[in-house]
């Protein structure tokens, strides 16, 4: 075979990978990465040793044979960003096998040409946001949607055996996604189940042997991937602490996330009940629950359960699920969610209407299971009351790529049609890819103001290496990174006093290193140890003092605040650092 054959059979691969690499070359230059949320941040240092000194195998949120790879990678080359690289490769790897595929459906060069144009204004009008600040959620979901793309595009295998080989590449993807962010995969798993269904119906013949055997194979397959991961992941968190902590995240998850902390005042009775100071239920609502030792899973859970209880007594099961329902109504045809929203919205109507010009009616009650799945899907999210965009536009993508799917399929290699649908995508696009630049734009430049103050936290906790730092968790919320730049993998002294990874073994292994058991205790009896908060106008300073003031007031221990030192941005003072003492 000579180079030009050669060629000319790898084309579609070369053309995608051509667009993954000059995407990913754009954003590089123009943006940089971020990580989204502090997170994926936490996840990472976990992973690079930054928190504990040493790359831990359980970052908590990803599932450990995933984790356990990714701090072998840390051990191997400490100084290399794997997390990040991981990410981003997981991103752009899905979007090459997307392109490929794709391409697969058109003949022409210039066609083909046209067709990457088209899915660049696509991607950079709906997907810019999530390649520029990366979150480990979306990242499951774009795996999950390349693995549905592929299988519901290939071509057909008449042998069981055949079609299993076929789809491993879709089965790994899924339980790559899988370990990556459970949540988010069981969320998205019943449209994949829709992908399965929709193609188990396009078969000549539905109701076989062999087509059974083809499907279940292939969910099989899937639901293998999953359960043999939860399963590495249940002994792996077996042993130690670790099991009493999973019960307290948990706990504090559900709290957190899906209910609301009472407040002290008008629930004084029931915290009375549980042995719970105003000064104790302050540090939840601050997040700086680290301090106490005595807020357990326990306590939590019993929170947690009387929260739940004043939630119902406020509505109904039926009043939530009608407002839930309300809210969904405006989010499907407002502005909420522009332009996810509207970019499903057309393509459900291109479907439609090529399936009806074809009169290919199985794909009315395809598009109807579609939308009703949907339809549960966002109506469970609503419910709960938990819809950041990081699951919504999950959602859309997962959703969006599924009808891209079916277009594709229905209308084949019909040329009138495919001018007419890149058409109206062309236009949705001119549309809103503006709009998407400019967020992303005016969102990187205040992301860059905001996290010159945390890196100079940064730099100051390593420039006084000999003291360790408690950090207020508000005094962090607003925090990102880049993922490439001013890597530093070595040991950090400071931490937060709450957030998900508070009270797990890898805290306990952390503080450790710096002679540190009772956190409590160090602020108040280690010299070395030393209270960071956001630096606050002299009015509002107060504020910050009369939470800690009044905790050990609680516990029988006068002690006063002495402002140490002060960091500082552009001769700003941007943190204030405290000693604590006894009076």
């Amino acid at each position: 075979m000579n180079f030009k054959t050669e060629i000319k059979k790898r084309e579609n691969q070369i053309w995608a990978l051509g667009l993954s690499v000059f995407l990913c070359a754009i954003i590089g230059i123009c943006f940089d990465f971020y990580f989204d949320l502090n997170d994926d941040v936490v996840m990472k240092d976990i992973l690079a040793g930054i928190y504990t000194g040493t790359p831990e195998g359980r970052n908590i949120q990803m599932l450990f044979p995933l984790s356990f790879i990714l701090s072998l990678f840390y051990r191997l080359a400490g100084g290399i960003p794997w997390y990040g690289l991981f990410l981003c490769i997981c991103h752009f790897l899905s979007i090459y096998l997307i392109t490929n595929r794709l391409l697969g459906f058109f003949e022409k060069r210039l066609t083909k040409a046209a067709v990457l144009i088209l899915e660049m204004g696509i991607i950079i009008s709906l997907f810019l946001r999530e390649l520029v600040f990366v979150q480990y959620t979306v990242t499951c979901a774009l795996l999950a949607a390349a693995a549905a793309f592929l299988f519901f595009t290939a071509e057909n295998e008449t042998s069981p055996i055949k079609f299993l080989r076929k789809h491993i590449g879709s089965i790994l993807l899924v339980t790559l996604a899988f370990q990556i962010r459970s949540e988010m995969l069981i969320l998205v798993l019943p449209l994949i189940c829709v992908v399965g269904l929709c193609r188990w119906a396009g078969e000549k013949k539905i109701f076989t042997k062999e087509n059974a055997q083809k499907y279940f194979l292939v969910f099989g397959g899937i639901l293998a991937g999953i359960i043999l991961s939860q399963l590495i992941n249940m002994v792996a968190y077996s042993g130690g602490n670790w099991q009493k902590f999973q019960q307290y995240f948990d706990n504090r998850t559900e709290l957190y996330d899906f209910l609301a902390i009472p407040s002290y005042e008008d629930n004084e009775e029931f915290y009375q009940s549980i042995g719970m100071a105003e000064s104790e239920q302050i540090l939840l609502e601050n997040y700086n629950f680290g301090l106490d030792e005595e807020i357990d899973e326990i306590l939590l859970g019993k929170i947690g359960e009387y929260a739940n209880g004043l939630r119902m007594e406020q509505a109904s099961f039926m009043d939530y699920v009608k407002k839930a329902a309300v809210n969904y109504k405006y989010r499907t045809f407002h502005k909420t969610d522009y332009p996810w929203n509207l970019f499903v919205l057309i393509m459900y109507g291109l479907v439609l209407l090529t399936a009806l010009s074809n009169k290919h009616f199985r794909y009315l009650w395809e598009l109807l299971c579609l939308g009703i799945v949907r339809t549960g899907l966002w109506m469970y999210i609503l419910y709960r009351g938990r819809e950041p965009e990081r699951i919504t536009h999950s959602l859309y993508l997962m959703e969006f790529v599924i009808l891209l799917a079916m277009l594709l399929i229905e209308s084949g290699k019909r040329k009138k049609a495919a001018v007419i649908y890149g058409g109206v995508l062309t236009v949705l696009c001119l549309i809103s890819i503006t709009q998407s630049i400019s967020w992303v734009q005016t969102e990187y430049s205040r992301r860059g103001e905001i996290n010159k103050e945390f890196e100079a936290l940064k730099l100051y906790t390593k420039d006084n290496a000999e003291k360790f730092y408690f950090v207020d968790v508000y005094s962090t919320v607003t925090y990102s990174e880049k993922m490439f730049k001013n890597v530093d993998n070595t040991l950090a002294n400071y931490d937060i006093m709450g957030g998900w990874v508070s009270k797990s073994p890898l805290t306990e292994k952390k503080l450790a290193n710096f002679d540190i058991t009772d956190i409590e205790q160090a602020i108040l009896e280690m010299e070395n140890v030393y209270i960071i908060v956001q630096y606050k106008e002299p009015e509002s300073l107060p504020q910050v003092q009369d939470w800690l003031t009044e905790y050990y007031k609680e516990k029988g221990i006068a002690v006063h605040l002495i402002k140490a030192d002060s960091i500082a941005v552009e001769d700003r003072e941007v943190f204030s650092v405290y000693a604590v003492e006894e009076k």
